[in-house]
């Protein structure tokens, strides 16, 4: 592995951590705590000690500054004793899920900057002849599980605030709340988070298009800009995106963890390797 291909993995390796944290959005029984320890560990650290990120940051003046500054917040939001959306306990892991849209609102646009500086350093690395077939598959796999991750989350979080939408709005026979107006805006934020990953997508294959189709045409009946097919109803529109989506997310994980785990693992032995030779006395 050559020199930038290991920046790559670094940056690629805390820009998964990042994407991991939309863990804390879907509804489980139990969240581990050792894969929270280390996120908690890598999302703090990272940015502390001399990695490639760090370095890129303290190149990069105001702008690398600013990064730094929301990184420092993501790992106070969320990965420390001042977090109100996870808390350790005794018996696990707590997860305010009240909090979902705060998560989103820090996860997506954080993730999408670092994915840019990742693909700055695939360009530098191609225009320079460095650039490697396992890394270009590392980041391509990357890039499509984190699309099928964020979609899977938000749509979650989409249909399930579009069902308390509509009960609001019953209960209030037709009329608009406090409480449903409260949800609207809401909703609003996950559709435009959703844009927010849709125009930033670089993997273009038939079975992301498919998923994103499926997806959007949920939407666009959801807010009147399409009706529901003859025949069907909306709850065969929403398990029709869930299908689509459910599969994607299955293909992609799989395409990830077939790379992701080796290019870590050649990482870590390189850096071992390296910090080894510094300590070694050099013949005279």
């Amino acid at each position: 592995m050559n020199t930038i291909s290991r920046v790559i993995v670094s940056l690629v390796y805390y820009n998964s951590l990042v994407r991991d944290t939309l863990e804390y959005t879907i509804n489980k029984e139990t969240y581990e705590t050792n894969f929270y320890d280390y996120k908690q560990n890598g999302i703090i650290n990272e940015i502390k000690l001399e990695t490639p990120l760090k370095i890129f940051m303290d190149k990069n003046g105001e702008k690398g500054e600013e990064l730094r500054k929301k990184l420092e917040k993501f790992g106070e939001d969320f990965y420390s004793e001042k977090s109100t959306v996870v808390r350790k306990a005794i018996d696990g892991l707590r997860v305010d899920h009240a909090q979902n849209i705060r998560v989103f609102e820090s996860v997506c646009p954080i993730h999408e900057e670092l994915n840019s500086i990742v693909q700055l350093h695939v360009n530098f690395a191609r225009e320079n002849n460095q650039l490697e077939e396992n890394i270009l598959k590392l980041v391509s796999a990357d890039e499509r599980y984190y699309r099928a991750v964020a979609f899977l989350s938000l749509s979650g979080e989409l249909f399930r605030q579009f069902d308390e939408y509509n009960k609001a709005r019953r209960e209030a026979n037709g009329e608009k709340t406090p409480q449903s107006n409260f949800i609207e805006q809401d909703l609003s934020k996950v559709v435009g988070l959703l844009g927010l990953v849709r125009q930033h997508a670089i993997c273009n294959d038939e079975m992301y298009t498919d998923t994103v189709d499926a997806l959007w045409k949920a939407i666009e009946i959801m807010n009147g800009k399409r009706q529901i097919p003859q025949g069907k109803t909306f709850a065969d529109v929403i398990n029709e995106a869930n299908a689509k989506i459910g599969t994607f997310v299955r293909d992609s994980e799989e395409a990830w963890k077939s790379i992701y785990p080796a290019m870590i693992n050649e990482l870590v032995a390189d850096n071992q390797k390296g910090a080894q030779e510094a300590t070694e006395p050099k013949a005279e």
